[in-house]
C-alpha cells in the first residue's frame, strides 16, 4: 500500500466516494475528463455549477411562460375572430358584458350552494380518482371542447422537446448531486434559491377586478 501511495501516476486518480466528502483536488464529476486537479479549477467548478442550476430554473420558467405564450396567443385570435363576426364595437362588448354577467350567476349559485350545504356532483373522494384512472382524459382531445386549449402539433412537438431537455437537466443535476461533495451540494443549494429569486417571481393567484366601496359610518 505504501509504494502504490508513492507512484506517481496514482497520485492523480480519481476520488469519488458515495458518502459525505469534501474533496477537492482530484474530484471528479460525470466523466474522467471532468478531472479537478488543482483548486482553481474546483472554485470553477464550483461557479460554474452554480449558474448551471440557476439556468435550468430559468429553463422552467421559459417552458411556463411559452404554455402561456402559446394560450395568450390563441385566446387573442379568438377574440379577433369574435369582434370581427361582430355588427361593430358595440356587439363585443354585449358579448363581453353575457360572459362577465354568465361568470358572476355562476359564482353566485356555487356560493348559494355552499351556503346551504349542497353536496356538488363530483365532491368527494372517489368520484375525481376514478375520473382519473378511466384516461377520457387522454383522448378528450377528439372532442374539440370550445372551451380547451390544446397547441398544434408542431408546438406539442416543441413543447415536448423542452420538456425532454428539462427532464435531462435534472438528472444531470440528481447525478452531480450523488457525489455527495459537500461544497457541490451547497454550491447547487444556493444555486436553486438564487434561480427561483430571480426568475420566478410570479404572482399568486390573479383576482378578478372588483369595484369596491367604503361602507358608510352612518
Amino acid at each position: 500500500m505504501a509504494m502504490g501511495g508513492s507512484d506517481p501516476a496514482s497520485a492523480h486518480k480519481c476520488k469519488i466516494s458515495m458518502l459525505w466528502n469534501w474533496y477537492t483536488i482530484d474530484s471528479c464529476f460525470l466523466a474522467r475528463s471532468w478531472h479537478v486537479t488543482s483548486r482553481g479549477m474546483f472554485a470553477g467548478t464550483c461557479i460554474g455549477v452554480f449558474f448551471w442550476v440557476m439556468a435550468y430554473c430559468w429553463f422552467h420558467r421559459f417552458i411556463v411562460e411559452y404554455d402561456n405564450a402559446i394560450v395568450d396567443y390563441k385566446l387573442k385570435k379568438a377574440n379577433v375572430s369574435a369582434c370581427e363576426s361582430c355588427c361593430g364595437a358595440g356587439g363585443c362588448d354585449e358579448i363581453l358584458s353575457s360572459e362577465e354577467k354568465g361568470s358572476s350567476d355562476e359564482e353566485t349559485s356555487r356560493a348559494a350552494a355552499v351556503a346551504q350545504g349542497v353536496k356538488r356532483p363530483g365532491s368527494d373522494f372517489w368520484t375525481p380518482l376514478k375520473n382519473t384512472f378511466s384516461h377520457k382524459w387522454y383522448l378528450a382531445w377528439m372532442k374539440k371542447d370550445g372551451n380547451a386549449i390544446y397547441p398544434s402539433p408542431v408546438e406539442h412537438v416543441g413543447r415536448s422537446g423542452l420538456y425532454l431537455m428539462e427532464w435531462t437537466v435534472s438528472y444531470l443535476i440528481m447525478l452531480m448531486w450523488m457525489y455527495y461533495n459537500g461544497y457541490l451540494i451547497i454550491t447547487m443549494i444556493l444555486g436553486y434559491f438564487f434561480g427561483q429569486l430571480f426568475f420566478n417571481y410570479t404572482p399568486l393567484t390573479v383576482v378578478p377586478r372588483k369595484d369596491y366601496t367604503t361602507p358608510s359610518c352612518s
